[in-house]
């Protein structure tokens, strides 16, 4: 799962805006049911200015707010804001359609990523026959915003709990972020960030586009929103990309075993670059005994950090290995997005010299972590049975990942809603799509945040659907493989399924 960060240090900074709860009084294109038991409501057209922060280009984005139901069992309550950007499509003769585009997390404001680098982050032909369409789900950015305070892993407690007091520690720390979450959003919002309501949202951005059907391009956890929302409007989609792929069908501690030796392996793999390559810091000397004796290090004694832009200002082995989710994401193939190895090679020189500030700026602990554990927790609770349950998982993702101890996104979600205080609201459970038009699933064969192995199962409960493999390294297909990319642009335009199931970088 991409998390909201990596827009930060990839694309832009992504922001925290709070907007208000108003009614639904005032709006007038009808939107169709969500469902069979949601009644209709009515929403009106964007009123689409330029986006205070477009990007450069001949068409710049325009943006617009529209509003939602706060909860969908209330449609005619309470509402909330979302934030969509627009860039219109380049030949408006030879028009298609509504693209829609989600940048993963949960948390990436995907309005923000559209209007300042959606004409470099796009391929051509697609901003030319679609309207390319970014929005911050609910929760998110300039959408009525999850706000939290502080570090939602805090350094002073373990990422990994070695102990009954340690699991406790984590616990309650869990708690009072999530505490601070609901007490510092809107009222209710925390309890409504869950991705079928993002999906249902989805469809109020289709009705008030004025469009039948939409396309979708979802990246990372972007695929689990594409896909919840092909579940709920199977008619109402034209073509789909799901690149990325999370599984909701796995169990929570699958869901950590195959993350977690997904991330081992492809750290192995950034370990053999990074000797090999002379654009790694570490270039012809042995990585992994390096990283295992900083690691050894920094448990003895935590290394400072006087240069952390926002993180903690000293580092232990924990916040060491809570850095690969973030930095192994882009492999060397990468092209749309700057590869992050380099950056790992030379944070892991600069806290071998004694100064791991880069360390503390890359790693989850120390950071907020706002919408993403807010929405993570509705969506991918880790459904523990008390410690003896976290220690058995622990001591099996740290057996599938020897050098790298279990570090992945899914063990961050475990720590991060190990006592969060509100139930989750759509708990893990396989999607069984059907009535779609062919969808496209697309992974790398080695993806360190979304396994291929979780593209596999997706691709198996979406009826029709085709698996698009690309054979580099990295997260997400569209970001490290050209071949890929221009696969999955050709289907969007087309609606016709890649001939071949493989690609290369």
């Amino acid at each position: 799962m991409v998390k909201s960060r990596w827009a930060a240090r990839c694309v832009v900074p992504l922001l925290a805006v709070v907007a208000g709860v108003g009614s639904l009084s005032g709006y007038a294109a009808a939107v169709p049911s969500a469902g069979p038991s949601t009644p209709s409501f009515v929403v009106a057209a964007p009123k689409w200015t330029k986006c205070a922060d477009a990007g450069p280009g001949a068409s710049p984005a325009q943006c617009a707010d529209i509003r939602v139901p706060l909860s969908w069992a209330r449609p005619h309550g309470p509402t909330i804001s979302l934030h969509l950007s627009r860039l219109a499509a380049l030949d408006a003769k030879h028009r298609l359609g509504a693209l829609l585009f989600n940048p993963g997390g949960p948390g990436g404001a995907g309005a923000e990523v559209v209007s300042e680098k959606g004409r470099t982050l796009m391929p051509a032909e697609l901003q030319r026959r679609f309207d390319i369409i970014g929005f911050d789900p609910r929760g998110v950015g300039e959408s009525t915003a999850v706000a939290c305070t502080g570090a939602a892993l805090s350094p002073k407690v373990s990422v990994f709990p070695d102990s009954k007091t340690q699991f406790a520690a984590v616990q309650r720390q869990s708690a009072a972020y999530g505490a601070s979450c609901i007490k510092h959003s809107a009222p209710s919002l925390v309890a409504n960030v869950d991705t079928v309501s993002a999906a249902r949202d989805m469809d109020v951005i289709r009705a008030a586009l004025g469009q039948r059907k939409i396309s979708y391009l979802g990246v990372s956890y972007g695929t689990f929103l594409g896909q919840t929302y092909a579940r709920l409007f199977p008619h109402r989609v034209q073509t789909m990309v799901l690149d990325g792929a999370m599984d909701h069908a796995v169990t929570p501690a699958t869901f950590l075993d195959e993350e977690a030796s997904s991330l081992s392996e492809v750290f192995g793999r950034f370990a053999r670059w990074c000797t090999a390559s002379r654009s790694c810091a570490l270039h012809g000397q042995d990585v992994t005994a390096i990283w295992d004796g900083l690691l050894a290090r920094a448990a003895r004694t935590p290394i400072p950090a006087p240069h952390a832009r926002g993180g903690a200002t000293t580092v232990n082995a924990d916040a060491i290995r809570m850095v690969l989710p973030n930095l192994l994401l882009f492999g060397p193939t990468s092209s749309v997005l700057p590869s992050s190895w380099p950056e790992l090679g030379t944070a892991i020189v600069q806290a071998w010299a004694g100064d791991a500030s880069l360390m503390a700026d890359n790693s989850d602990v120390g950071q907020p972590q706002d919408a993403y554990a807010a929405v993570g927790c509705m969506d991918f609770p880790p459904q523990l049975r008390g410690y003896a349950d976290a220690a058995s998982r622990l001591k099996q993702a740290r057996a599938l990942s020897p050098h790298t101890g279990a570090a992945s996104e899914a063990w961050l979600m475990t720590d991060l809603c190990a006592g969060w205080p509100l139930p989750p609201t759509d708990p893990w459970g396989a999607q069984k799509i059907t009535g779609t038009p062919p969808i496209l699933v697309a992974s790398t064969r080695y993806d360190p945040s979304t396994p291929l192995a979780w593209a596999q199962g997706l691709h198996r409960e979406i009826n029709g659907s085709a698996l698009l493999v690309a054979d580099v390294t990295g997260h997400t297909a569209y970001f490290n493989s050209g071949c890929a990319r221009t696969a999955e642009t050709t289907y969007l335009i087309t609606g016709k399924l890649p001939v071949s199931d493989r690609c290369g970088a």
